[in-house]
């Protein structure tokens, strides 16, 4: 009887502890795919929910035209040179890019 319960008692831990481990993502408003160039992955005006180590700063390249995606190409370009263990690239004001990894 004694096994039993106790049997008994540690599946029912288990159970509970599962039960609390296993959680389910939960699609929101904020939710998106984030887009990659080069392998990279570009946040414009958001961030990662990931936690994440920032490497540099590094400042948008002057381009012929300005357009956008002249801009973005030139700071991946120069983020894949200088920091090749980069894994994601955050657009801030003022023309400068944060380069980060993810832990």
């Amino acid at each position: 009887m004694k096994k039993l319960m106790t049997g008994l008692l540690l599946g029912i831990t288990i159970t509970f502890l599962i039960s609390f481990t296993v959680s389910e993502y939960v699609v929101s408003k904020q939710t998106a795919n984030v887009e990659q160039k080069s392998g990279l992955y570009i946040f414009t005006q958001s961030k990662p929910v990931m936690q994440y180590e920032y490497i540099a700063t590094v400042k948008s390249g002057m381009t012929a035209s300005g357009y956008y995606d002249e801009v973005i190409n030139s700071i991946v370009r120069k983020v894949k040179k200088d920091y090749p263990t980069a894994d994601a690239i955050i657009f801030v004001p003022n023309a400068e890019a944060e380069v980060i990894k993810f832990k």
